[in-house]
């Protein structure tokens, strides 16, 4: 697994596939101000290899979700520059990259228990203060966890943690 690709080209994916390897996105280029500003999500995930979406900048401090999904879905930096032309995600891919996708970057864990709602898998679950699927660009990046279940446990409701 690879990760912080901006500048990945279609010869090392090619390389990558061969060797079974896969690529953990972030969306860290989002405040550069240059284009092309990859990661070339689109060429990624047409390649074939497994991509799942992440951040790694959330074991230093929380990180919104969010804004990796508007980067993501639109290629518009924190400027309004289009800096990642032609290599935007739909909203539905973005959501498996989170979710589904990244069960095949978690090695050694059991892929049936997580990714998913279904009987059977683990309930984590988020209720969103708005319909992702309907709200505009701008309002994607304003989105937030209204209520939170984590082990079938509420850690997080109506603005209270419940994390003790």
């Amino acid at each position: 697994m690879v990760a912080h690709v901006p500048f990945i080209t279609a010869d090392y994916v090619a390389r990558l596939k061969a060797l079974g390897g896969g690529v953990n996105l972030t969306s860290y280029e989002y405040f550069e101000a240059v284009s092309p500003a990859g990661p070339p999500y689109r060429m990624l995930l047409d390649s074939g290899i497994p991509v799942g979406l992440s951040s790694d900048g959330m074991q230093i401090a929380p990180l919104n979700p969010w804004i990796h999904a508007y980067y993501a879905t639109t290629g518009v930096n924190a400027l309004g520059d289009q800096v990642n032309p032609g290599q935007q995600l739909t909203r539905t891919e973005v959501l498996e990259g989170f979710t589904r996708a990244n069960r095949w970057f978690l090695g050694g864990v059991d892929e049936d228990l997580l990714g998913t709602l279904e009987a059977g898998r683990l309930g984590d679950v988020v209720v969103l203060s708005d319909d992702y699927f309907a709200v505009s660009d701008d309002d994607l990046k304003k989105l937030h966890s209204v209520l939170t279940v984590l082990g079938g446990k509420v850690v997080h409701s109506g603005g209270i943690d419940y994390w003790a």
